[in-house]
């Protein structure tokens, strides 16, 4: 049920932030308001739902493993949703941190293509050296986290059946 939870509540906040930015988008300053910043503004936006979409699709696989029945048919559909969830991984990550990245890259070459060149510079440096940070080991933190729960439950799971052979 925590798994579940979390997998609806970070959902939530990916729409809440999708609609921010949407928002943020409709009361721009016209004179910001460019093809770029408006397009980029949209595709993260985008992403953002997407990403949801799929949490709270991933929420929904875990709500059909059936707790009622036998330890060794749970067992299965845990070791199912793990198989899932490591095919989502494999993709989903790269997909979403690049699509974050270009989306955010335009937005901010957009909005400080007058700044100076080591302004620039250095706020690309900070925004994809904290990107890089999130995706690398913030990422890896919290995909350990995950598996660490369900190896739990699956090992509680196999005990279980032992326990009945």
């Amino acid at each position: 049920m925590k798994l579940k939870n979390t997998y609806t509540k970070g959902a939530i906040l990916l729409i809440l932030t999708g609609i921010f930015i949407l928002g943020l988008m409709i009361f721009l300053d016209s004179n910001l308001k460019t093809i770029l910043v408006v397009s980029s503004m949209i595709i993260i936006s985008i992403t953002c739902f997407l990403q949801a979409a799929l949490m709270l699709f991933t929420a929904n696989e875990i709500a059909k493993i059936d707790e009622t029945q036998t330890p060794t048919s749970h067992l299965k559909q845990w070791q199912s949703f793990r198989v899932f969830q490591k095919k989502q991984r494999h993709w989903n990550m790269p997909v979403y941190y690049t699509l974050l990245s270009i989306a955010l890259g335009v937005y901010m070459y957009e909005l400080l293509k007058n700044a100076d060149l080591w302004k620039m510079i250095l706020t690309f440096a900070i925004t994809y050296s904290w990107m890089l940070f999130a995706y690398i080991y913030l990422g890896k933190k919290e995909i350990k986290k995950q598996d660490a729960k369900l190896d739990g439950i699956i090992s509680e799971l196999k005990s279980l059946e032992n326990q009945f052979q």
